[in-house]
Parts: C-alpha cells; structure tokens; sequence
C-alpha cells in the first residue's frame, strides 16, 4: 500500500509537470484519501495470532473400570475382584497403574496315600508374592508385567557352616554344588514373571494380538486354565489373538512350551541331552458365542505337539533309532451354559446349570504290535532301542471327559447344587489304543478360580482321569459373616484294571511290589485272579468344608478341611494277605486329611 506521504509528493511533483491535467489529479487526491483511511484501520486492527494445533492427553479407559481379564494372576474373592477393578488411586500419569499381592498358605497333609507304612504326613507354608504393573498407553497399547515370586518357608539354604548354621535365616546367601559327589543338584527357581505381554489392538477394540508370557484361561478351566489353586500357576510363551463381535468372541493362540536347540548362547534346559522334553508346542482355537442371556456356547480345539525322540544307545541292528515318533494329542470338545455374564448367572436367574464334554485324539508317536497279536499286552515296543515288534501299529489317543452341573439358589445368599464329571480310563496301557484322559492345563482344586464350578476335591488325593466323580455343592454366602461351602465327593473307577490319578500323576498302592491297582490286562482276566488282590470300583470319599471371609476390601482369608475315606479299590490293595511279605500284608489306614488355610492381600 503506498504511504499518504509519498502521495502527497507524488501528487506536488505531478501537478507541476501537468498542469491543467485536472483527471489524473483527481484520482491522485482519492487514492490518497484511501490510504490514509487503510493506515487508521491498520493502526486499530491487532494482528491475529498463529494457530496452534493441540492434541487431547490420553487416559485409559480402565481407570476406575479395569477389566477382570487383567487379574487373572490373582486367586481372590468377588469382593476382592470389585475394588481392584474400581480403584482409582493406584493409577497415574492417567495411563500407568501398579498393583501387589501376597499369598502365605499353610497346608497340612495326612496320609494322602492310605498307607501306614509309610510317613507321608506333612506340614508346609509357602508364599506367592506379585508385583504388577499394568501400562495402557494408547488405544492401541496396552502392557503388563507380573513379577511372581513362589518360595517355600525354610526351603532356602546357605552355602556355608555346619548343619545347624545352614537353617534359612540368611536371604541369597547362596549355594555350593559339589557336582564330584551327586549328578543332580536341586536349584531352586523363586522369581520369575508370570506375566509380561504387549497388546497390540484396534481403536473399537474388536481385534487384539497378545505376545508374550501370558494366562489362557476359557470357560471354567476345566479344560485350559488359570490354575491359581496352585501358587505357582499356569502360565505360556505365547502368541495369541482375539476377535470380538457383539456377542461372538474369537481366539487362536500358539505357545512353544519346549525348546531343544540353543539361541544366542542361551541353554535350554528342555533339551533332551538334559533329560528334557525337546521341542514342544501348544496350540488352539477357542469360539464363544452369547445366542441368549440362558445359554452360551463354547467351542474348541487344542492341540499339544511334541517333537520325535531318539534312542540315546541304539544297537547296531536295529531299523529305527526313534523311540517316539511325533507326539500330539487334540483336545477337542464344547461346554453349554446359562452362565452368561462373566461365567455368573444373569440378573433374575436362580438356576444354574452347565455340560461339557471333550474328546482326545490324535498319535502318542509309539508303536505296538497289532491288538490281535498283542492280546497279553507282550509285544510292546523297546523304547530304549526304537526297535519295533512285527506288525507294529501305532498307538492313538482315546481319551474323553464329560461333565454337567446344576444348581439352584432360592436366594441370593444360598446355592445348592450337583455335579457329576466322567474321565476316562484304560483297562490295558499296552495295546494300541490309550485311553486315560490326559487333563493337562486345568484347573486342580476346587478352591480356585470360580468357587461353586471350578471342579474336584479340595485335598487333590483323586482328580480326573480314570474316574467317575459325583459331588454336591451346598453354599451360604453372608455380606456379614463370609461364605460357607460344604462339598462331599464320591469317586469311583470308570475301568478297574486301570488305577486312579491324584492332582499331578499316576497314585502307586503298593509300597512293598511296587504294584499299582492295574492289572493291565486285555481280557480282565486278573481281575478274578485268586494270587492276585481283588480289584474294587470305589476309590473314596471325600467331605470338603471351606469358609472364606473378606473383611477388608483388599484382604480375604480362606480355611478349608478335608476328611477322605479308602474305598474297596484301595482296601483290597492295601490289605492283601497273599502279599509275598508278611510285613506289607496290612499297610491300610483308611482314612486321610488335608488342611489349608491362606490369606490373600492385593491392591
């Protein structure tokens, strides 16, 4: 714009060079009136400022409302489960949370194997102490981290002193391994994470991917589960992704659980030069769908591979040097249930009930003769050869499960209810066909997970394989006074030439033959074999009282009491006067207990 005062001189210098051009001044005189009304608004207008983009902080959506599927690390109430997923002020910076919890359990075992012989009866205390922290940093991040340490009180020694000087009163006083006089050295491993994962998700949150040690835990977990009844817990390796849509939700996962080779000059102590697994894997899908608030579905299929084993010292004749082919096992089965809302019953529901069933399959990855030749169970494969019988076969999964539940509360406080669960045995472990029913991941004791559904006795004395478990659920759960369960069990055998199965592994009944409540025979011939013990189908009784109490918030406290009673299929075995020892003729003492009591601190 051209300033008023370089118009003025303009205007002077033309007028003298124009005279009487009277046009071109007077466009002159108007332009200069303008630009002096342009400097006035100039001079009163202020000069706009720059805009500056801003973006809006971040805060997590689970402030206040963090979802249970982050807790699952932890064993704790109902009310517990509330004021975790409500709190507010452990979080900060709007996006990052932290959480504790410990766990001392005392427990006190008596004569879980109906022996007299033997002194089985102890008494422990073990603690579970977690430190979390829990970041959800985007709508696209999320993390976790679960430091868990497992340790049980007086099992730590030092390195040094005499018998007296070695008790635990010194923390990471370290140890001495003399290898020169013993091969295997026990090494405890107390701290680890039991979780440390990465989500990966959409803004709608419709899909996640999940890497990293993680928690599968679906249904009741009775298949695949949490196994909080344990201190120690499941947890995996993982891989696993998730779909949701409205009332559909979506999971395939992948976990290695074994590892043969070395990486990065990182040991694996699964090799098998180790006496480990080798490479092992699991694997599955799992689909979940809400078709009303009185019944949904869930359909699955897992999957355990193990990788083929090879004989250490094969002779020089022999045609195959693999003791075990390629071993995998499926899991495949599907649960109904009304149970919809977080596996509770729905608002205004007072029936609960529920039917699961799964089916086993798949190669063990050995190798018998034919059933026609193998009648006695004879011709079995030398599994420290690899050398195969004639007219080998190979051996299949035939595993099964079954289970239904019912129950009925006539208030909200009250809950009577029954259950029945089936695994299956097999009369003969030597033919071609293996038919025990592998449990794997699930959940063990009753006490854990959901109270009223998680599954079997509390002592863990009988579980599911082999078995034939009918129980009652009796429970009064008081805001004031705490809840009260009463659970009787009674377990019989589904084969009897097949034996029973506590909560880890095969229960011997024989201290003196080393014998097991077996007969592994085709036919059942031995059943009525008069050299032998008779077999018998009731394998015990088992009453339950468990009370837990939350009086805080953030505590609870929990007892439980078991009594157990031998059945015939563990008389007969115990007390056989045609054992070859006069000593070991009457080992039997019926009756059995188990005692726990725990509290459970978290925030």
């Amino acid at each position: 714009m051209i300033a008023s005062k370089e118009i003025a001189e303009r205007i002077k210098k033309e007028n003298m060079r124009m005279k009487g051009n009277y046009s071109i001044l007077f466009f002159l005189i108007s332009l200069q009136s303008f630009a002096l009304f342009a400097d006035d608004v100039q001079q009163e207008t202020p000069k706009a400022e720059p805009v500056k983009e801003t973006r809006e902080k971040y805060q997590s959506p689970e402030i206040g409302n963090m979802s249970t599927e982050y807790l699952r690390s932890l064993q704790i109430t109902a009310r517990q489960k509330k004021a975790l997923s409500q709190d507010r002020d452990l979080w900060f910076a709007d996006r990052f949370r932290v959480g504790f919890g410990i766990r001392p359990k005392a427990d006190s075992i008596g004569n879980l194997d109906f022996d007299k012989s033997t002194a089985d009866n102890r008494n422990n205390v073990v603690n579970q102490t977690q430190f979390i922290v829990l970041g959800d940093i985007s709508p696209n991040l999320l993390f976790k981290l679960s430091l868990q340490d497992v340790r049980m009180w007086g099992g730590e020694v030092t390195g040094s002193g005499g018998s007296d000087q070695k008790y635990a009163v010194i923390s990471n006083a370290g140890t001495v391994y003399d290898t020169t006089r013993q091969r295997e050295v026990p090494v405890n491993n107390y701290t680890g994470f039991r979780e440390a994962f990465l989500d990966l998700k959409t803004t709608d949150q419709v899909y996640r991917l999940r890497t990293g040690r993680q928690i599968l835990d679906f249904g009741d977990g009775r298949i695949l589960g949490a196994r909080n009844d344990s201190l120690n817990g499941n947890s995996f390796d993982a891989l696993r992704f998730t779909a949701k849509y409205k009332i559909q939700t979506f999971d395939i996962f992948g976990s290695v659980l074994g590892a043969e080779n070395n990486s990065n000059s990182l040991v694996s102590n699964n090799a098998t030069r180790f006496g480990g697994t080798g490479d092992a894997y699991y694997g599955g899908a799992h689909y979940n769908i809400k078709v009303a608030d009185w019944l949904g579905i869930d359909l699955y299929n897992y999957s355990l591979f193990k990788q083929k084993l090879r004989a250490t010292n094969p002779p020089a004749y022999a045609t195959d040097i693999a003791y075990r082919e390629n071993d995998q096992l499926n899991t495949t089965g599907f649960r109904l249930t009304n149970r919809t809302n977080k596996n509770s019953l729905p608002e205004g529901y007072k029936i609960d009930w529920m039917i699961e069933a799964a089916w086993q399959s798949g190669f063990t990855g050995e190798r018998v003769a034919t059933d026609w030749l193998n009648r006695e169970g004879r011709f079995v494969t030398d599994r420290r050869t690899g050398e195969d019988p004639a007219f080998s076969t190979p051996v299949k999964y035939r595993g099964n499960i079954v289970g239904a539940q019912l129950g009925y509360s006539p208030t909200k406080e009250w809950r009577i209810g029954i259950q029945y669960i089936q695994a299956s045995g097999d009369p003969n472990r030597n033919d071609s066909s293996s038919g025990t029913y592998n449990p794997l991941f699930a959940t063990r004791r009753m006490a854990g997970g959901s109270i009223q559904f998680a599954g079997n006795g509390n002592s863990g004395a009988v579980f599911w394989q082999n078995i034939k478990d009918y129980s009652i659920h009796l429970k009064y759960e008081s805001p004031k006074y705490g809840t009260f369960i009463l659970n009787p069990h009674w377990y019989y055998k589904v084969k009897l030439q097949d034996g029973y199965y506590d909560n880890n592994n095969y229960v011997p009944v024989s201290r003196a033959t080393g014998e097991t409540a077996s007969t592994e025979d085709f036919f059942n011939s031995e059943a009525n074999n008069a050299f032998r013990p008779r077999l018998g189908s009731h394998v015990a009784t088992e009453i339950n009282l468990i009370y837990i109490v939350t009086p805080f918030d953030n505590m609870s406290i929990w007892f439980g009491a078991s009594h157990l009673r031998a059945g015939d299929a563990i008389r007969n075995q115990k007390n056989n006067p045609l054992e070859s020892d006069p000593l070991q003729r009457y080992n039997l003492r019926e009756n059995a207990s188990y005692f726990t009591v725990q509290s459970v601190f978290a925030i």
